[in-house]
C-alpha cells in the first residue's frame, strides 16, 4: 500500500539489522514491550511472528514502513482484529522520525480496516508516549481517555494507558488545532518542548517573568509536571504551544502558548501568553517569535482545519512595558482595560491592558513601535528621555500657577511621579505622544517637560498638540522658548530623517496665561480663536481658552 510518499510492504529477512537498531533505541525500549537487550535473534523471532499472523484468518497484519528508498524505516500493524474492530500499532526507526511517516502509515491502515468492515479502530499507548499520541491526534482519533493501571512496565509494575477510537467516515486529520509545527525565523525557531529543555531553566521562580494566564514559567523541579500538563492541553485542543529556541544552537529561550482554544462559546479565538528566560531579554527576540506564532496560528483560517483560529487576545499587566511593546509591535490593537486585574500580594493590584488581533487584520498597518525622543542639545538644555531617577523634590512640584493654568496631573510632584512617568511612557509606546525631559546641559538635572501628543484614539498622525511645563524656580529664563523651537523642528522634520512628519501643531492656554502665550507666539504659532468658559482649572473654576496653530508650510 502507498500514498505516494510512504509505502507499506512485506517484511524481509534483510530488514533484521535495522529492526535491531530500532528496538535498541531508548524511546522504543521505554514504550514498547521489547526484550532488553535486543539482539538479532529477537528480530528474527519477530519476523517469524509477523509471518504467523498473516497465516491466521484474524491474526495480526503487519507491514514494513518504507519510502522510495525501500529501506526499512519501521513497522505498522492491525492487531486484535475481529470482523468489527481492529487496533493499530506502529513504531519507527530513529532516523525516520519527525517526517510524518507514522501518520501516513496509520491513515493507510485505517482505510484498509474500514474497507474490511471494522466499525472502530482503536489506538493505545502508555501514558507519557507523546510521540504516539501526536500521531493519533494527527490522524483524527478522539481525545484519549486515561485508563489507570491498564498496562505494565518492563518490571511488571502497573502503568496508565491512553485509549482512543477512530470510526468509519471520520476525517483522517486533526480535529483541533492543538499541536504545532516547527517554524524558523531569522534568529529564533519555534519547536516542540523536549525533555532535555529542563537544563536551560532556572532553579528558582523568576518573579519578573510575565506568566501565562493559568501557569507561570516553570522551574527545573517543576518542569516535568508543567510539560505533561502543556502537552495534554495541546492534544485535547485546549492550547497551542511552542518552545522558543535559538535558531543556531537550539537552546531554549522561552515559550509561547495560545490557550482557551476549546471554549465552545468562543471557538476560533485564543489567548496569547509568553515568557522569555532572563538572560535573553532586551534583544527583541520575543517580537520575532510571536510574529512567527501568529502567522502559524492564523494559517489555520485558510488551511481547512475544522477549528480555524480567527482571532487572538492578550492581557498585559499595565506595568509590564516590555510585553505590551511586543504585542503592539506584531499588530495587536488595544481594545480595553480591566481594572485591578492582577493580584500582586502585598502591593496593590494592577490593571490589565487588553489587546486583540484578527486573522483578517492588516497587521502591517497596525504594528506600533515606541516613539523614542532623540537627545537634542541647545545652548542651556539637554532634551532627553525621562528617567526613573528624575523624581522631583518637594520644591519642584506644581505650585499655585501650575494648579491654575494646567490640567490636573499634568505636572507631577514627588508622590505621583511614578504614575505620571508610566503614563507618558505608555503614550509613547502607543505612538500617541513624544515627551522630552528638559535637563540642565551642565548638571543634567530635570528642569521641566515638553512634548507633542494626540488627544484622540490612535497614534499621532498629521497633527499634534504641544504641551510643556517648568519647575517654578526655572521660569522666566526663556528655557521653554529655547526648547520649543527645537521640538517644532523635530515635529515637522521628515520621517525619513527621524522626524514626525507632521503638517500641523497646535496648543491651547488659559486666557490669562500670558507667559505661555508669549512662548507660543515667539515660536511662530498664530492665535486662531478663543472660546468662553471652555476650560476647567484644577481648582474647579472655569475660564476662557485661547488657541494657537502653526503649519509646516507657514513662515515662522
Amino acid at each position: 500500500m502507498s500514498d505516494g510518499v510512504v509505502r507499506l510492504r512485506a517484511h524481509r529477512p534483510e530488514d533484521a539489522p535495522r529492526i535491531v537498531e530500532q528496538c535498541q533505541n531508548a524511546a522504543s525500549q521505554a514504550f514498547l514491550p521489547l526484550p532488553s537487550p535486543y539482539h538479532l535473534g529477537d528480530a528474527r523471532d519477530f519476523l517469524d511472528k509477523v509471518a504467523d499472523g498473516w497465516g491466521e484468518e484474524w491474526g495480526a497484519r503487519e507491514w514494513a514502513i518504507t519510502d522510495e528508498s525501500d529501506l526499512f524505516l519501521g513497522s505498522a500493524n492491525l492487531h486484535d482484529r475481529s470482523p468489527f474492530r481492529a487496533e493499530v500499532g506502529f513504531g519507527l526507526h530513529p532516523d525516520a522520525r519527525g517526517r510524518g511517516l507514522a501518520s501516513a502509515a496509520v491513515r493507510l491502515l485505517a482505510d484498509r480496516a474500514f474497507a474490511e468492515g471494522a466499525l472502530a479502530l482503536r489506538w493505545r499507548a502508555l501514558a507519557g508516549n507523546w510521540a504516539s499520541r501526536r500521531v493519533a491526534w494527527d490522524c483524527g482519533f478522539d481525545a484519549p481517555t486515561t485508563v489507570s493501571a491498564a498496562g505494565l512496565d518492563g518490571g511488571g509494575h502497573p502503568i496508565d494507558e491512553w485509549h482512543a477510537v477512530l470510526r468509519p467516515g471520520s476525517p483522517l486529520r486533526p480535529r483541533t488545532p492543538g499541536i504545532t509545527a516547527a517554524v524558523e525565523g531569522a534568529r529564533v525557531s519555534l519547536r516542540d518542548f523536549r525533555d532535555d529543555d529542563v537544563q536551560w531553566l532556572p532553579w528558582d521562580v523568576d518573579a519578573q517573568a510575565p506568566g501565562f494566564v493559568d501557569r507561570e514559567m516553570p522551574t527545573r523541579d517543576g518542569y516535568r509536571e508543567w510539560l505533561a500538563e502543556q502537552r495534554s492541553r495541546a492534544c485535547q485542543g485546549e492550547s497551542l504551544q511552542w518552545a522558543v529556541a535559538d535558531r543556531r544552537t537550539n537552546e531554549l529561550l522561552g515559550a509561547i502558548v495560545l490557550s482557551q482554544l476549546s471554549e465552545p462559546r468562543t471557538a476560533g479565538r485564543g489567548l496569547l501568553g509568553f515568557w522569555l528566560l532572563q538572560r535573553w531579554r532586551g534583544r527583541d527576540l520575543m517580537t520575532e517569535a510571536v510574529e512567527l506564532a501568529i502567522d502559524s496560528a492564523f494559517a489555520s483560517a485558510t488551511s481547512g482545519q475544522r477549528l480555524p483560529i480567527r482571532a487572538l487576545k492578550a492581557y498585559v499587566d499595565i506595568d509590564d512595558e516590555a510585553s505590551a511593546r511586543v504585542v503592539r509591535a506584531v499588530g495587536f490593537t488595544q481594545c480595553g482595560r480591566e481594572r485591578a486585574a492582577y493580584d500582586h500580594g502585598a502591593s496593590a493590584p494592577s490593571d490589565a491592558l487588553v489587546f486583540e488581533v484578527l486573522a483578517t487584520d492588516d497587521r502591517g498597518a497596525r504594528r506600533l513601535r515606541p516613539l523614542v525622543p532623540p537627545v537634542i542639545e541647545t545652548e542651556r538644555l539637554r532634551m532627553r528621555p525621562w528617567r526613573d531617577s528624575d523624581r522631583p523634590g518637594p520644591e519642584d512640584g506644581p505650585d499655585e500657577a501650575a494648579v491654575r493654568w494646567m490640567p490636573a496631573g499634568a505636572q507631577p510632584g514627588p508622590g505621583d511621579f511614578d504614575e505620571w512617568l508610566a503614563r507618558h511612557r505608555r503614550s509613547m509606546d502607543e505612538r500617541a505622544a513624544l515627551t522630552w525631559c528638559l535637563a540642565d546641559r551642565e548638571s543634567d538635572r530635570a528642569l521641566g517637560s515638553m512634548g507633542v501628543f494626540h488627544r484622540g484614539d490612535g497614534p499621532i498622525d498629521f497633527d499634534a498638540e504641544i504641551g510643556y511645563w517648568l519647575v517654578p524656580r526655572e521660569r522666566g529664563r526663556g528655557l521653554a522658548s529655547e526648547a520649543l523651537t527645537r521640538v517644532i523642528a523635530h515635529a515637522f522634520g521628515p520621517v525619513s530623517q527621524g522626524g514626525l512628519g507632521l503638517a500641523r501643531v497646535h496648543a491651547g492656554t488659559d486666557d490669562d496665561n500670558l507667559a505661555s502665550q508669549a512662548v507660543l507666539r515667539g515660536a511662530g504659532l498664530r492665535e486662531w480663536g478663543r472660546d468662553r468658559q471652555a476650560w476647567r482649572r484644577s481648582d474647579g473654576t472655569l475660564c476662557d481658552g485661547v488657541y494657537f496653530e502653526l503649519l509646516a508650510t507657514d513662515a515662522r
